[in-house]
């Protein structure tokens, strides 16, 4: 089974702040009690953007949601990842915090709601009185002990380890466009042999296939290149039960999985219409035998019955001349006398 990378969880990196500029610098800097790390990340532009991650997370809790003047706390999620992660600084849980978000986009999100790889729900926002749209972000592995303040009365984040961003997650280059990475020097996803899955069939007319072209096609989890990768899908012809439309592919459901499809990775085999058996139409001129039969049948009764009738009508005939005959005969015979 492939190793599940902590990726970066934003499309764009554009940090900020780093963990030890401005008023970041007293979150951890001579603290003799609680600390965090954080860091500022402003994503694509002054706009809002989402935080996109590769990985599932899971809502622990939701701070914040308090409109009135007196609210103790800014807007924020803690979230842990569903998966133990592969991090460059070792295996674990990744739990990740993030602020500022603003009430009405935080009020969608429960705790122990799952952040799928690829969703798009909290936006960076300005709760908090942010000068500008922005997540304040924290990476932590370990116990959580609390939001607390610290004796710099930085409120923190505290868990047993905090993270630099670059400590925490990979980079994955095909996924995030840096914009400014503020000096931390990230690792690239590593690019390690996964498994090869699947076991082609034969080619059958009957049924929806699909033949992979290529050997190293990514077999994922569900539709979306944001999933989760299982592996290379071995070359040959596979089934296919169902088919979606996701980030610009087609995906296939090859029991084992999901691939994408392009004209220069597999070939398509739609399952073949049998053709129906035609059935003549039946005409005046062309009759049914089933009813031609019927209607010889009906024919010859009907001429049985004629026949009857003609051979009744010749006994009627000949008893009447019979009786002319007699009548005649007695006439000569009294004559005769």
């Amino acid at each position: 089974m492939s190793k599940e990378y902590a990726i970066y969880p934003f499309k764009y990196m554009n940090i900020t702040q780093r963990h030890d500029q401005g008023n970041h610098t007293s979150h951890w800097k001579n603290v003799t009690n609680h600390s965090d790390k954080p860091w500022d990340e402003a994503c694509k532009d002054t706009g809002q953007s989402y935080f996109e991650p590769k990985n599932d997370f899971i809502v622990e809790e939701v701070i914040g949601l308090d409109t009135s003047s007196t609210k103790a706390y800014t807007n924020a999620v803690r979230l842990k990842s569903v998966n133990k992660l592969t991090c460059p600084c070792g295996e674990d849980y990744l739990y990740v915090t993030l602020t500022h978000m603003n009430e009405s986009n935080l009020k969608q999100v429960k705790k122990g709601q799952v952040l799928k790889a690829g969703s798009k729900i909290l936006l960076e926002g300005t709760d908090g009185q942010a000068t500008g749209n922005h997540f304040h972000v924290t990476a932590n592995f370990g116990k959580y002990y609390g939001l607390l303040k610290n004796n710099n009365g930085k409120w923190c984040f505290t868990y047993e380890k905090s993270l630099l961003p670059n400590e925490a997650f990979y980079l994955d280059k095909s996924y995030t466009t840096i914009k400014n990475a503020r000096n931390y020097s990230f690792k690239e996803v590593p690019k390690e042999e996964m498994s090869k899955i699947g076991t082609p069939v034969t080619r059958d007319k009957n049924i929806n296939q699909i033949e992979v072209l290529v050997t190293n096609l990514r077999l994922r989890e569900s539709p979306s290149t944001a999933a989760k990768i299982l592996g290379y899908i071995n070359k040959g012809i596979y089934n296919f039960i169902e088919s979606k439309q996701a980030d610009n592919y087609t995906w296939y459901n090859v029991s084992v999985g999901w691939i994408a499809f392009t004209n220069s990775w597999c070939t398509i085999y739609e399952k073949e219409e049998q053709p129906e058996e035609i059935v003549p139409p039946i005409t005046e001129n062309e009759p049914n035998n089933n009813e031609s039969n019927k209607d010889d049948a009906i024919n010859q009764e009907e001429h049985k019955d004629e026949n009857k009738d003609d051979s009744e009508d010749k006994e009627e005939v000949l008893s009447i001349l019979q009786k002319i005959l007699n009548f005649i005969k007695k006439i000569i015979d009294l004559i005769k006398k």
